[in-house]
């Protein structure tokens, strides 16, 4: 859709209160080309009544002013009454708007008017208008318009930038002579540069080689060193070691003599046992021939009998079982 000359309607909503008049002559004035077209201009001409120049202005032919009624007073009461009639006008059919504002409180104005139906709006305000008010229209002039530059203005503009070329040429000419200096230059440092980096490389790797030298010779004689006291440490270990081998036992023989030991103990003691009276043998001979035939009885004395039953608490056996593998242990030997 664009504005184009015709029969239709167009709307032009003035913001009193923040635009001057000059600028609603300036957008009457634009809007004057889209003639022959029915032009209604909404404002609250009432608004501002010490001003004359209104009622000139509302009796210029070919356009419609109304004025508004607002619905309460204070702050954004114009741009409700403002909304109201556009919203009037959009119901009856106008789709070609002016909106003369510097306000984005009209963004929400401009948004109704494409709700439903897509209507083409013209901006019209200063260059303080916001990207906001600006992006809600489909064109934005701004007020005042810039000034078309003069004749002699012109011809100074294309004389500076004549002389800027010249000067640009200029130092492109002495940039040319002077490049193949530079380049030479540039080429000599360059190689004096690496020849250097050549020198420090082979100082750095002749001295990483003399201190490599050094570290193997250290290290080598470290190891000789470490030899030697190990050659010399070696029989004063063998000699301190034969010392104690001579005067140990074997753990086997150490115990074998320990077991030796209380086995004769134990004889010893039983051959000192005192001999019991022809009363108690007779008792224990007849206590013998009551037992079942393939028992036996056996009389031990106090001492090994604390012994065995020590064992048998170490073992975990009765007495019996510990003393039938003693006796089976004597009879294998």
């Amino acid at each position: 859709m664009t504005l184009e000359s015709s029969n239709t309607t167009v709307g032009i909503l003035y913001d009193i209160e923040n635009a001057p008049f000059e600028m609603l002559n300036y957008t009457l004035g634009k809007a004057r080309r889209f003639q022959p077209c029915r032009t209604i201009v909404i404002s609250d001409w009432e608004e501002r009544p010490e001003q004359k120049r209104w009622e000139k202005l509302l009796r210029r032919p070919g356009f419609t002013f109304r004025q508004i009624s607002r619905t309460f007073l204070g702050k954004n009461s114009l741009d409700s009454a403002l909304y109201d009639s556009a919203k009037l006008l959009y119901e009856e059919g106008v789709r070609r708007y002016f909106i003369i504002t510097t306000d984005s409180d009209f963004v929400r104005i401009a948004q109704m008017l494409n709700s439903k139906e897509k209507s083409y709006i013209i901006g019209v305000g200063t260059k303080q208008a916001s990207e906001t008010l600006r992006n809600a229209y489909d064109e934005f002039i701004v007020y005042p318009a810039e000034e078309k530059e003069t004749v002699r203005k012109k011809h100074a503009r294309k004389g500076a930038e004549a002389g800027e070329k010249a000067e640009v040429a200029l130092e492109q000419t002495e940039t040319k002579k002077t490049e193949p200096k530079k380049d030479a230059k540039s080429k000599k440092a360059k190689a004096n540069k690496a020849e250097k980096n050549e020198k420090e490389k082979a100082v750095k790797a002749e001295k990483q080689e003399k201190a490599a030298k050094a570290a193997k010779a250290a290290k080598e004689t470290k190891n000789a060193k470490e030899v030697k006291e190990a050659k010399e440490a070696k029989p004063a270990k063998q000699v301190k070691a034969a010392k104690p081998a001579k005067n140990a036992k074997p753990g086997k023989a150490v115990k074998a003599e320990s077991a030796e030991k209380a086995e004769q103990a134990n004889h010893q003691e039983a051959a000192t046992a005192p001999v019991p009276s022809p009363a108690v043998q007779h008792e224990h001979k007849s206590k013998a021939a009551a037992l079942p035939e393939g028992t036996f009885a056996v009389r031990l004395p106090k001492t090994l009998r604390k012994q065995l039953e020590a064992r048998m608490q170490e073992e975990e056996v009765t007495m019996d079982e510990l003393i039938t593998y003693l006796l089976m242990r004597g009879l294998s030997r």
